[in-house]
């Protein structure tokens, strides 16, 4: 994922995902819709942090307790954005 891609991620991208991986209707993928709506559970979100530290290349297993299951779709991609972005900017440190 590019840093422009990173940019532009959003909960549209996030469903995405979760409709490529997970196998989740689309119809289901609002914004607004909560994790716990989509039925992911804590290892779910396991396997979505996985897949999306594969696909970025960021560390955001210390940002898995920034999500609930009440966060929307809107939510977790910020929390996400927020994390691929500090992981690229603590690259450049030390």
């Amino acid at each position: 994922m590019t840093e422009q891609d990173v940019q532009a991620f959003g909960a549209q991208a996030l469903a995405s995902l979760l409709k490529d991986y997970f196998n989740l209707p689309a119809d289901k993928l609002s914004p607004t819709a909560t994790i716990e709506e989509l039925g992911l559970d804590s290892l779910g979100l396991m396997e979505l942090v996985v897949v999306l530290e594969e696909r970025t290349g960021a560390d955001l297993n210390d940002r898995l307790s920034d999500i609930s299951p009440s966060d929307t779709l809107e939510q977790v991609a910020a929390t996400i954005e927020s994390a691929v972005v500090g992981s690229s900017l603590g690259e450049g440190l030390g």
